[in-house]
């Protein structure tokens, strides 16, 4: 019953960072780095982001699986399978609202919220602990590889796929919502996570 409720609260997670990052996505100022990158592919590639997101964490999931089996785990999967279609799903919902055209500051006013959601459902997520995204898991494996600083393995992280998401399609999912969920995510994560209830890791291989 423990793990029902485990993946049950780690779902919960997953819907409310497509909330959050819905929200930033209709309110015109940019979505957080990742989402940015794959919504840029995917009107590059003509393909749902959906199905453009899936692939992208089935190549990350590689290099991760060859890097660090630890980091795997059920919450891995959830993750790579429903987050992009979670957002694409309540984009199209919340888009019948016309948010983006409440001005500046209704804008600014939907990217705090947005932004609170998004961290919310991160930290929940985490909590969790039913394994990483492989998105996430990038930052740590790198760290260990170059006996770096895991803060700036992971803003270069977040910069390069920016630049990614820039060079694929310019400013259209890139701005001030992509700057402050690139720098401003973790601190919010973190207090999130002190509030929230811990589950023991499960993962589905072990520690050497």
């Amino acid at each position: 019953m423990k793990k029902v409720f485990q993946f049950g609260y780690i779902l919960m997670g997953l819907l409310i960072i497509g909330v959050g990052a819905s929200l930033l996505s209709v309110g015109g100022l940019g979505v957080d780095p990742f989402t940015a990158f794959n919504m840029s592919l995917a009107d590059r590639l003509h393909l749902t982001l959906g199905v453009t997101q899936l692939c992208m964490n089935l190549v990350l999931f590689v290099y991760v699986f060859l890097n660090d089996k630890t980091s795997i785990g059920w919450g891995t999967i959830m993750n790579m399978t429903l987050v992009g279609v979670f957002i694409q799903y309540i984009s199209e919902f919340l888009q019948q609202y016309n948010l983006g055209s409440v001005g500046f500051w209704g804008k600014l006013l939907i990217l705090v919220i947005g932004i609170v959601f998004f961290t919310l459902g991160a930290a929940i997520y985490m909590s969790g602990d039913m394994g990483a995204a492989p998105y996430d898991s990038i930052a740590p494996i790198l760290t260990k590889q170059l006996h770096g600083e895991y803060n700036i393995i992971r803003s270069w992280q977040d910069i390069t796929f920016v630049v990614l998401a820039f060079v694929l399609a310019g400013m259209h999912h890139v701005g001030l919502g992509t700057i402050v969920a690139a720098f401003g995510s973790g601190s919010l994560i973190a207090v999130w996570t002190k509030l929230l209830p811990k589950f023991p890791a499960q993962s589905f291989f072990k520690n050497k």
